[in-house]
C-alpha cells in the first residue's frame, strides 16, 4: 500500500510547508529558563491571589503536612505535569485528532512531557490546544485553593502556568499566521502549512517581549538560586553573622541573613525588589537583544 505523508496530502489541497520549529539547543535552554524563571514568578502571584480573595495579609503556611513533605510535593508535580497533558490531548480529541502521550529530555538540557496527534489543526484549533491546560487549571484550581483554604495548591498552579510558558510562547507563532493556515505538532516541535502567499504578520514587540521575559526569567533564577542558596551556604562557611543586601526595615531592603544561635540561619528575600531588580534586567537584556536583531 502507497501512504502518504502529512506534506503530501496538504500538498494535494495546495497548501505548502511554511515554518518549522525544531527545538535545538540553545531554545532547549531558553525553554528551561523561562520554566523556572515563570515558577518563581506564578508562585507568589497564585499566593497573592489567594490572600486576596480569603482577605488576610499574613504569611501563608504551607503546611507541607497536609501532602506529606517533598514525597507528597513530588507526587503533586506528576499529577499537575499529567493532568496538563490530558488536557492537551481531550482537546486534540474534540476536534478529531488521536492523541499520543510521552515523556523526553531535549538536548540534556529541558525535561518534557508531551501530547501530540497526527492530525493538522486549523490556527484557532490549534491555539485552544495550546493553551488550554494553562486557562483551565488556573481558573478551576484558584477556585479550589480560594474555596477549601489549600494554600499548597498554589504550587501545582505556579508548575502548570511555569510549564505553560513554552506553550505561550509557540502561541505567539502561530498566531500571527492567517486563521486558514494548519499546524501540526511533531513533540519535538511544530510545522505550519499555507498557501503559498502565506507570510507571518510581522510583530515589532515580539522579539522585543521574549527577548525581556528571557532576560527576566534568567535573572529571577540566578537571584533565588544565588540568594536563597548559595550565598547562605558561604556566610555560613565564612562565621558572618548578619548581612543585609539593600536598606533595611525599608521597602529598599532586597535580602536579610541572620546566624541563629544553634548554628544555623535565618534569610528572607523581598519579592517585590526580586520582582523589579529582574524586570529592570530583562528590560535592558530586552531592548540591547532587539537592537542586535534589527541590524
Amino acid at each position: 500500500m502507497n501512504f502518504m505523508s502529512v506534506e503530501q496530502k496538504l500538498q494535494q489541497r495546495g497548501y505548502q510547508l511554511l515554518d518549522e520549529l525544531t527545538v535545538n539547543r540553545s531554545l532547549a535552554a531558553k525553554f528551561f529558563f523561562l520554566a523556572t524563571g515563570g515558577f518563581f514568578l506564578f508562585l507568589p502571584t497564585f499566593l497573592a491571589i489567594y490572600a486576596f480573595f480569603i482577605g488576610t495579609s499574613q504569611d501563608i503556611d504551607f503546611a507541607f503536612s497536609q501532602v506529606q513533605g517533598w514525597l507528597g510535593t513530588l507526587l503533586l508535580i506528576v499529577l499537575t505535569i499529567v493532568l496538563h497533558e490530558l488536557i492537551h490531548g481531550a482537546v486534540m480529541s474534540i476536534y478529531g485528532g488521536k492523541p499520543r502521550y510521552g515523556v523526553g529530555l531535549s538536548h540534556f538540557v529541558l525535561p518534557y512531557a508531551y501530547a501530540t496527534s497526527s492530525k493538522v489543526f486549523t490556527r484557532n484549533q490549534f491555539l485552544q490546544i495550546t493553551l488550554a491546560p494553562f486557562v483551565l487549571i488556573s481558573v478551576l484550581g484558584v477556585l479550589l485553593m480560594v474555596l477549601l483554604r489549600i494554600p499548597w495548591l498554589a504550587i501545582a498552579l505556579a508548575i502548570n502556568a511555569a510549564g505553560a510558558t513554552v506553550d505561550m510562547w509557540v502561541s505567539t507563532i502561530v498566531w500571527r499566521y492567517p486563521r486558514h493556515i494548519l499546524a501540526e505538532d511533531t513533540a519535538i516541535g511544530l510545522r505550519i502549512y499555507g498557501k503559498s502567499g502565506d507570510r507571518r504578520v510581522a510583530h515589532s514587540a515580539n522579539n522585543l517581549f521574549w527577548s525581556f521575559l528571557t532576560g527576566f526569567a534568567i535573572s529571577m533564577v540566578v537571584i533565588w538560586i544565588g540568594l536563597g542558596f548559595v550565598l547562605p551556604v558561604i556566610l555560613s562557611i565564612l562565621g558572618i553573622k548578619t548581612l543585609t543586601l539593600g536598606i533595611p526595615d525599608t521597602p529598599l531592603s532586597l535580602y536579610q541573613y541572620q546566624r541563629t544561635d544553634d548554628g544555623g540561619f535565618r534569610s528572607s528575600i523581598q519579592f517585590i525588589n526580586v520582582l523589579a531588580l529582574s524586570s529592570a534586567v530583562g528590560l535592558i537584556y530586552g531592548i540591547n537583544n532587539s537592537k542586535s536583531k534589527t541590524k
